[in-house]
Formats: C-alpha cells, structure tokens, sequence
C-alpha cells in the first residue's frame, strides 16, 4: 500500500485489485509448484533441467555438456568448433546431411579415446583436454566420413542413421587417413569394405537404435587393435553380434526386404547393395522400371489389362521388384516410357542391351504391360536369390562372387 501512495495511485481501485491477484495467486492458490532434489548426482540434475526448460528454448543434453566444455577449452571455443563443424558437414562440397551436435560430440568422445556415453563425471577438464588437443584431427575425419558417405550415394534423406559416422571417423582418423584416401586406386578395395559394412549396417533394423554406446565402444575396440590392414569387417561384426546387433539376416529378412516400398528408408541402400557395380558419387534415382504413372486404372484398361487384374497391378508398382537405381540424367530421359522402348534407344547396340539387361536383372523385359505380373514374379525371385548372396553369407566373407 505503500508502494500505491508512493505512486500516487492509492486510491486506483484497479491497481489494489492487480496487486490482490497477485498476493492470491502467490499465497493462496500457489500455482508454482516445485520439488527439491536431494541428490547431488550432477547428471540427475541436468536431466530433471532438460525435461523442465522443454517448454521454453528447447536445451538438449548435449547443449549443457557442450557449454561446460566451452568452459574448460583453453585454446578454442568449443560451441564455435561445434557449430561451425556441423554446418560444414551438413552443406559444403555439395553435401546435403543433417548430421547434430550430438553426433559430432560422441565421435569427439570415441576419438579422443574418453567414455562415449554423455555424462557429467566424462566433461572432466582431463577429459576436455584431450578433446580440445585432438580437436584439428577430430573435425579432419569427420569430414573426410562425410564425404566418403556422400561418396556412397547418402544424404539426409537416405542415411537412416546418422551416427553411422562416428566408427568411419574413427577409422579413418585411427589411419591416418588424408584426402588421398576418399579416391585413391590403391584404397579403393578399403573403400569398398566399408562401404559394405555401412550399407548393411543401415539396411538390418535395429543396428543403430538402443545401447548405441556400448555399441560404439565396442567397436572402437575393435578398431583400435585391427586397423592397420584395412576396415577389419569380420572382427567389427562379431564384435557386434556380441553385443546383440548380428549383421547377418535370415529368410524372414530377407522377404521383408523385397516389399521394401519407392522412396523407403531403406530403399535406397538395398538397391546400392544389388547392383554394387555403379558410381553412387554421381546423382542416381529410385527408378520405377515400368512408370508409375502409367498405373491408373484408366490407362491400364486403356492398356488392355482386365479389370480383375487391376489391383494387383497397383498393389505392386510401387514395391523393390519394380525398382530400379538410374543415373539422373537417364531418369530424365526415360521419363514415363516403358523400359523396353527406352533400352532400345539408350543402348543402340545388343551387346550393350543384353549387358544392362543382365546388369539389372532385366531378363524377359516384356515389351508392354500385358506381362508386367508374371515379370515382377520372376524378378523378384532374382533380387531374392541376389540379396541371399550378398546379405545372407557371414559379414566379411568374400562377397565378390556373389555381387558381381
């Protein structure tokens, strides 16, 4: 009330009622609630924090953790390093990814060689001067991971699991590995192996969700000791089988895949995996053999397929069977003809026909749309016996009769 005559306001009617709310809201009704936290466990602490503030600016974990290295960085300001490495990751040189601070973190962890799972007791300043002090080969390797998987034909929409690039940083990092190496004729078999490592990796469910860090530890192990002759593919999946995340797949599996549907997740890297002869470097599209859009039911009875047949015609069109990876600028070309007229003009001469064909498993190519169920049959028990071959056999067994 003071305060009122102060103001010159005392007798405002308005005014007194502002400050009763107030009071009541404050003494009466209480809205602010709160708890106290006895335990003085600091990862305790910064969770109940996280979950609190989610209403506000949202803060992740990392944030936090990320804010104390700043502190105990002595040369470099951690979030500026962080910040700008993600950028650079995500869009130079071409690249399209939506690799997170969280990633670029946990692979700062693994490569400095700290406990990768993110707790308070881990951002010691011990700790963070290993990181800051390895930081110029860190950022070095994740770029170098970035490119190579750009290299593999990933970006944000097909990579289906970002931390995929913490173990490649690693090895390349525990390599050596300079630019060289993204090119190289005499890294190029390396290359290929963990290639293949990756693409399966991302192609099995379940690799890259829960107990990642004891994945990644496990594998950075593995690393640790084995990769003075190449990406050890055989050692990383047994030590990954170890811990629950086998890489082999069984029939069931396998099936599975063969429904994968246009534009998937996954879709993309089981495709890279059947036919592993193409340069993914360069812009490849999901490609239906036979066009989409000529599967409507006007124009399929326009095409003469019966009317009892028309459900399965579109129940199919869209499935792995009718899928194809094409270069972009053939995409373009082909656009909605069928597969037959397109070969014969794309590949003027029969030996270069009969090689895509063979290369595709294009075998009795039907000239129109009358055959395209019996087709997709027997396509797909192509592609079936293909992914056995390279997916059913024990991760790092030759694999090179097979996919070829």
């Amino acid at each position: 009330m003071r305060e009122l005559e102060q103001r010159g306001i005392a007798g405002s009617a308005d005014a007194f009622q502002r400050l009763y709310d107030l009071y009541e809201a404050v003494r009466i009704l209480k809205p602010m609630n709160y708890f106290l936290v006895t335990n003085q466990d600091a990862d305790k602490v910064l969770e109940i924090f996280v979950r609190v503030n989610s209403g506000g600016t949202t803060l992740s974990y990392s944030d936090l953790l990320l804010s104390m290295a700043t502190n105990q960085w002595q040369e470099l300001d951690a979030r500026e390093e962080v910040r700008s490495l993600v950028s650079e990751i995500n869009s130079n040189a071409g690249r399209q990814f939506s690799f997170s601070k969280d990633v670029v973190l946990k692979t700062a962890l693994t490569t400095a060689d700290v406990e990768v799972r993110f707790k308070v007791t881990n951002f010691t300043q011990g700790n963070m001067a290993k990181v800051e002090a390895a930081w110029p080969q860190i950022k070095g390797a994740l770029l170098r991971a970035a490119t190579l998987l750009q290299q593999f034909g990933y970006n944000e929409r097909n990579l289906t699991a970002n931390s995929v690039i913490v173990p490649v940083a690693h090895y390349l990092h525990l390599r050596g590995a300079g630019d060289s190496y993204l090119d190289s004729t005499a890294d190029a078999a390396d290359r290929l192996a963990l290639q293949r490592w990756v693409t399966r990796s991302l192609v099995k469910r379940g690799i890259w969700g829960s107990g990642l860090d004891t994945l990644l530890t496990r594998i950075r192990d593995v690393l640790r000791t084995n990769s003075t002759n190449g990406f050890p593919v055989a050692a990383v999946a047994e030590a990954m089988a170890a811990v629950g995340k086998s890489l082999a797949f069984d029939n069931a599996e396998i099936d599975e895949l063969l429904n994968l549907k246009y534009a998937g997740q996954r879709t993309f890297s089981v495709l890279s995996v059947l036919y592993p002869g193409l340069d993914l470097s360069k812009k490849f599209h999901e490609d239906h053999i036979f066009p989409k859009s000529r599967f409507t039911k006007k124009k399929l009875l326009d095409a003469g397929i019966p009317l009892d047949s028309i459900d399965d015609y579109l129940a199919v069109v869209n499935l792995l069977p009718n899928l194809q990876l094409l270069a972009g600028t053939a995409n373009i070309e082909k656009q909605d003809g069928l597969p037959a007229e397109w070969i014969e003009t794309a590949f003027p001469s029969e030996d270069k026909r009969a090689t895509y064909l063979a290369e595709n498993d294009l075998d009795g190519l039907p000239l129109d749309l009358a055959d395209f169920t019996s087709f997709f049959e027997e396509r797909k028990q192509r592609i079936r016996t293909r992914l056995l071959a390279a997916l059913g056999t024990t991760p790092g067994a030759p694999e090179e009769a097979a996919l070829s």
